[in-house]
């Protein structure tokens, strides 16, 4: 069986399919990886096909415009400005990407497709085509339930004060907003492309309820129960791992040292999160790690924080395993993404989050519902006295240690990538 992967955004979005690619093959199949051409040597050092997406969607992120509409600290008319300004700067270049889902495809000839939402062209072209198609969501953002409110309202308090009507009402509006968006981007491109293909009627919701459309969701039910009142054919398998050398090998000699000769180590990531200022959140990091006796390994990731003068204490690193890494240290402090949480309890070791936006608030809030972590530092209260204090309350507890170590015995018992193999492979049969 053939099946092409299609997925779009940073990091976290590209590695669990790289590790579904890597099941795949283990299982005997043919794996096409199409995802944005920044991830091509990631991609192909695990010995994938890769298929190149134009990056000029999420190279917006290196955007200062970016940067000001992810500040705490800036008001809200500006970053509605900002966002305003990357909505203009993101014209026409959805068409670039919709034209490389069709050319990927089109080439590739799988026999099943399993896409990102962010790649949702994959749906209509591959109908087009005649191919089976799979949705994978790494978060439960498409599928209203009365479990919980989407992520992108607020959340009304525990279970929402509402109650599940309040939940899924939100849950509906937001898909419906989003569906009816992402059917035009598509409807215009075609018509503009003149290449047949037809969004028109394009409904996820109803094509996941009819079973034409299985939503696999790639997190864990230790985390997150399945809600009783999605779709049959919407299904919770695990996470994705990506296992390999990195458990055992260590990405460099220095962090090697650096890990071993230091005690009350903690890790400090926010990918591309650190906001308008990325000296100013270093400077903060530095008084933090001192003031709670401490040492950290400081991911700076997209973030600007590459020219820091680090003291002997910190150990900043452009990107490092988290598999590797986070077995080793006391606390994961990050923004809250979906990956990072989902490496940090399977590691069993208690987060401190700072959630900026999106879905980070929603895995912020759930991990502190869990027991694993602290109540979330809103970014805007985020100063050193603040997180020293977190880390303080997190090292003098061992509540949150045994609460981690506990939820990551439950998802090593899980085989995700099996459980969504199977749903693959049944979806290619039909």
């Amino acid at each position: 069986m053939h099946v092409m992967l299609m997925t779009y955004g940073t990091r976290g979005d590209v590695q669990p399919f790289v590790a579904l690619g890597r099941g795949l093959i283990d299982k005997g199949h043919q794996v096409t990886l199409a995802a944005p051409e920044r991830f091509a040597g990631f991609i192909t050092d695990h010995d994938l096909e890769f298929t190149p997406l134009t990056d000029a969607l999420i190279a917006l992120m290196d955007d200062p415009q970016f940067a000001h509409a992810s500040d705490p600290k800036a008001s809200a008319l500006a970053k509605l400005t900002s966002l305003f300004a990357i909505g203009k700067k993101a014209r026409g270049l959805h068409d670039t990407l919709l034209d490389d889902i069709f050319r990927a495809i089109d080439q590739a000839k799988p026999d099943v497709i399993v896409f990102h939402p962010k790649t949702f062209g994959a749906l209509p072209i591959g109908r087009h085509f005649g191919i089976p198609v799979v949705m994978a969501q790494l978060i439960p953002s498409f599928i209203p339930t009365g479990d919980y409110p989407h992520m992108g309202v607020p959340d009304l308090g525990p279970r929402g004060t509402l109650g599940r009507w309040y939940n899924r009402a939100t849950g509906k509006l937001i898909y419906r907003l989003l569906n009816t968006t992402l059917r035009r981007q598509v409807c215009r491109w075609a018509a503009r492309r003149q290449n047949g293909i037809n969004a028109k009627g394009l409904d996820i919701l109803q094509s996941c309820k009819s079973g034409t459309l299985p939503i696999v969701h790639a997190f864990s039910k230790a985390v997150i129960n399945r809600p009783t009142d999605w779709p049959t054919h919407a299904t919770v398998t695990g996470y994705w791992f990506l296992d390999g050398t990195a458990q055992t090998t260590p990405p460099d000699t220095a962090l090697q040292n650096f890990v071993e000769r230091h005690k009350n180590l903690i890790y400090i990531g926010f990918g591309s999160m650190p906001g308008n200022d990325p000296t100013a959140m270093a400077e903060m990091i530095v008084k933090a790690v001192s003031q709670a006796g401490v040492s950290a390994i400081v991911a700076t990731g997209w973030g600007g924080m590459e020219n820091i003068n680090w003291p002997s204490n910190i150990l900043a690193v452009r990107e490092v395993p988290h598999d590797w890494l986070f077995p080793k240290v006391d606390i994961v402090i990050h923004h809250g993404g979906a990956g990072t949480c989902a490496a940090a309890m399977r590691a069993g070791r208690p987060s401190i989050i700072i959630p900026f936006f999106g879905d980070q608030p929603f895995w912020a809030k759930r991990l502190h519902e869990l027991g694993v972590a602290p109540r979330p530092i809103k970014p805007a209260k985020l100063d050193a006295a603040m997180l020293a204090r977190r880390i303080k309350t997190v090292l003098e507890t061992p509540a949150y240690r045994k609460n981690a170590e506990r939820v990551a015995s439950k998802i090593a018992i899980e085989d995700g990538i099996s459980n969504a193999i199977a749903e693959i492979t049944h979806a290619a049969s039909q």
